[in-house]
């Protein structure tokens, strides 16, 4: 229990943001980025400050931590992408010290006086739902995707688990997750099919006879599949596509995971 829930003091959440990004400037930026070499160092912060879009001042030598700084400021989502950013760049000499900067990001979310809504997953901050349904319809399907290799599924899904995280400042990817995850779905069928040339709607019949699905399913997957081609052909259709909320698309998150959990006994019995 943290502080402020031993002593029943009330923190808002833009104020638990607050302390977030302070913190991470105080443990990362002032302390892990600073570990490293001269010129290590700058190079880390040239890829964090372009990674947020902004002017990267070579020049800057006397005063790094300064500039950087100024470009960051004070936005939680900037500091979350820099967070990323830094992570992702970390150069192969240093890969060791990856586990490190990962603890010193779990830290930041634990130490958090309330829930943000996020959490640290392969890498990358991603919007964090009902906890028991993001650990088995998420997580274990990354974790599923991941050990058996299959990049063809897990960049969609992936792709669309982060729309749907940067979709708190920018609601218009909430479509694009719909699609994202919809692909993920329909890379798993032409696998499980092992027919590659045909969509989810020409697989649909097959795939639900590999996954021994019963019958009642086929309705279920039906209308998953009309839902999401709403959003798909909307574009070429010419169409404006249907208003979202952001419990709606987390709740096709969820479906898509528990779709693709049907083709998991396939190769491991034991996930399920």
């Amino acid at each position: 229990m943290n502080f402020p829930e031993r002593f029943n003091i009330d923190v808002d959440l833009e104020e638990a943001k607050r302390r977030f990004v302070n913190r991470a400037y105080n443990l990362v930026i002032d302390k892990f980025v600073w570990e490293f070499n001269s010129p290590v160092r700058r190079e880390l912060m040239r890829e964090v400050i372009t990674a947020i879009g902004e002017k990267y001042d070579s020049d800057s030598y006397l005063d790094l931590k300064q500039h950087v700084t100024s470009q960051l400021g004070e936005d939680f989502l900037m500091i979350l992408q820099a967070l990323e950013a830094l992570y992702r760049t970390i150069p192969s000499l240093y890969i060791h010290v990856r586990p490190q900067l990962e603890a010193l990001i779990r830290r930041l979310l634990d130490e958090s006086e309330v829930d943000l809504g996020i959490r640290w997953e392969n890498g990358q901050f991603v919007r964090s739902g009902a906890v028991f349904l993001d650990e088995k319809l998420v997580n274990d399907t990354l974790h599923w995707l991941r050990s058996h290799g299959y990049e063809t599924i897990l960049e969609p899904y992936c792709k669309g688990l982060s729309h749907f995280f940067h979709a708190w400042k920018r609601p218009e990817l909430l479509a694009d997750v719909i699609t994202d995850t919809y692909e993920a779905l329909e890379s798993l069928a032409k696998i499980t099919t092992q027919r590659p040339d045909r969509d989810l709607s020409g697989n649909r019949e097959l795939f639900l006879s590999k996954v021994k699905a019963s019958p009642e399913y086929k309705q279920l997957l039906k209308d998953y599949i009309d839902y999401a081609n709403r959003f798909r052909h909307a574009a070429q259709e010419s169409r404006p596509r249907p208003e979202l909320s952001t419990k709606e698309v987390e709740s096709f998150v969820y479906l898509t995971g528990l779709s693709i959990r049907l083709a998991m006994p396939l190769s491991t019995p034991e996930s399920c």
